[in-house]
């Protein structure tokens, strides 16, 4: 099977999560990515569970990838990085502003070298704002994006989403901004920079909430599983677990009635409920409702009424389960790769070009052999 990025070289500069996630993006479409490692190694490898010494953290955004390490402090280091970005069509990195500049590796001074390249930069703060050089992780981003502000319980403690969302989705800004740039080279001729502050890439999934508070003036609260707009939407426990039913137009209304025998609301008695704000405004009494006819069922009992009643619903399941769903099982999102150490999965993404992948490189694995074929230093 052929990657709709076959035959792109991409070198990565980066580490830990976000710029990483960007590069393993690319990888599964196709793209050769190759990391770059200082003798020191990626911090990310220190981080649990192993499987023998390998980090299955480390694994789950490096697997696909070659490895190399060099020094680019050292003068054969140096030489050996010009000939890898010579060779490269795409550099994902991640330094910090002083860190870049003192290597000679600022977006500028590598487009200066190799002008046809195309340089994605992950960082924190914009370079160019007054923030560029201070720290950030995901726990503060989605702080200061607002996220933890509207996730939770009502009336509960700021909670962050379960997974670096932050870091993911920057991640996923960062190979978008690369294949963008490919397309403008492609078109001009010319390499271009492009920058991906997490904050940045973390706003926009606001989504309808933020021109919702700029127009109410009001920051939205906290509800839970449910939605600021929509009721009945949300959790709602039946005996053996949790189930998702999410009524999304009025025309669910009445079907949801029938479906959980909720007579007393239905059109028939409350024919002002078919339509959602009426819904709204005594959204206590609704959810309420809904939560006390799905208590006494099982979650296969619920789901069957509803999937026969033409309800949007779904179980709430843990990772495991989730994970080993016939759709996953059938779609090869998960995939299962051999080390020296034992297997471990990794979870794909949509675009994945179906190849088996290689399991993440240990430190420097693949050094002499991705200098071999990239160190000839030809500018693409």
């Amino acid at each position: 099977m052929s990657g709709l990025l076959d035959g792109v070289r991409v070198l990565e500069l980066a580490r830990v999560l976000a710029g990483p996630f960007g590069g393993l993006v690319l990888s599964e479409m196709g793209a050769d990515v190759v990391k770059v490692e200082f003798p020191s190694g990626d911090w990310a490898r220190t981080t649990s569970p192993h499987l023998g010494e390998r980090s299955l953290y480390f694994s789950s955004v490096n697997t696909g990838k070659r490895g190399v390490v060099l020094d680019p402090a050292t003068e054969e280091g140096k030489t050996r990085l010009e000939r890898l970005l010579g060779a490269a069509d795409v550099v994902m990195e991640n330094f910090r502003p002083a860190a870049a500049s003192d290597l000679g590796l600022l977006p500028g001074q590598i487009l200066a070298r190799h002008p046809s390249l195309v340089v994605v930069t992950v960082s924190g703060y914009a370079r160019d704002s007054d923030r560029a050089g201070e720290p950030a992780y995901d726990v503060s981003i989605q702080a200061e994006a607002g996220l933890m502000s509207v996730t939770g319980e009502p009336g509960g403690r700021p909670v962050r989403a379960g997974v670096p969302i932050s870091d993911l989705v920057a991640g996923m800004w960062a190979a978008l901004g690369a294949v963008s740039g490919l397309v403008s080279k492609a078109r001009t001729g010319k390499g271009v920079h492009l920058e991906v502050p997490l904050l940045d890439a973390t706003l926009p999934l606001l989504s309808y909430m933020a021109p919702a508070a700029l127009f109410a003036g009001v920051d939205p609260p906290k509800v839970g599983s449910g939605h600021h707009v929509i009721t009945p939407y949300g959790a709602f426990e039946a005996k053996d677990g949790w189930i998702v039913i999410a009524v999304l137009a009025d025309k669910f209304w009445p079907k949801l009635c029938s479906a959980l025998g909720l007579e007393a609301l239905g059109p028939e008695v409350r024919p002002e409920l078919v339509r959602n704000q009426a819904r709204l405004a005594v959204r206590g009494e609704v959810e309420a409702a809904v939560a006390a006819a799905v208590g006494p069922l099982s979650m296969a009992e619920a789901m069957a009424r509803l999937a026969a009643a033409g309800v949007p619903h779904a179980p709430v399941l843990g990772l495991i389960d989730a994970l080993r769903t016939p759709y996953v099982r059938s779609r090869g999102i998960v995939c299962t790769v051999d080390t020296a150490e034992g297997s471990y999965g990794v979870v794909q993404g949509p675009l994945h070009d179906g190849r088996p992948r290689r399991a993440a490189p240990t430190l420097g694995e693949h050094t002499d052999e991705v200098l071999a074929e990239w160190g000839a230093g030809s500018d693409r």
